[in-house]
């Protein structure tokens, strides 16, 4: 084939006119001829990592994750790092609902060392998972964050409040009981509150009662 005897200098002709399209806001254009490129090689992690993000521009949630996943993995195949994070943060911005792009980014920061970044991506990415039917990926983002500081109080508190919402109040209520000893003043109070409100009995309550009134 013409393509496959002119490789070279028809992909570079290709991605020139992939971008110009791009930089007319032509989206389907561009798409269209990355794809000639990806139909010869699928493989093609630098490619994928031009079309992704045009495919989440036009909701092609499924098919732009799919390409992030596949550039990101080339580029750490070939020990490209920052590129790979860099691939990933990008995901994020793109389809901010797609839980393993933000694991991957958290992951990637871990590996250096990074655990204040690691946490930080966790705390941006919780946001974005706030409805009843995403509390699974609310908690697994959670858990990532304490295991990474156990004794982070807003990360322990929030886990414990979704775990009681899904049925695990045990959990919850062992979480909450955790912070106690490192808490005070209002803090002592949302705790207190929080275990009269997963596990309600006299104690649990004349202690919310006590935390209250020592700080009124």
């Amino acid at each position: 084939m013409w393509f496959k005897r002119n490789k070279s200098y028809s992909r570079s002709e290709i991605l020139d006119a992939a971008g110009k399209a791009r930089a007319r806001g032509r989206r389907k254009r561009a798409i269209a001829e990355y794809q000639k490129l990806l139909k010869a090689d699928p493989g093609d992690y630098v490619v994928h990592g031009k079309i992704a993000p045009l495919l989440a521009e036009r909701r092609q949630y499924s098919e732009s994750w799919s390409s992030f996943k596949a550039a990101g993995e080339g580029y750490l195949h070939k020990g490209f790092v920052d590129k790979t994070k860099g691939v990933y943060i990008q995901a994020t911005r793109h389809l901010p609902y797609e839980i393993e792009a933000w694991k991957a980014v958290v992951r990637l920061h871990l590996d250096r060392g990074h655990r204040a970044d690691a946490l930080k991506t966790l705390d941006e990415g919780r946001r974005y998972f706030r409805r009843h039917n995403q509390r699974t990926e609310a908690i697994c983002l959670l858990r990532m964050a304490q295991g990474i500081s156990p004794g982070h109080f807003e990360v322990t508190f929030d886990l414990a409040n979704l775990l009681a919402k899904t049925g695990e109040r045990e959990e919850a209520v062992k979480l909450l009981q955790g912070l106690v000893a490192r808490e005070q003043g209002f803090n002592l109070r949302r705790i207190r509150g929080a275990i009269l409100r997963v596990s309600p009995s006299p104690s649990s309550a004349w202690l919310w009662l006590r935390a209250a009134l020592s700080n009124a």
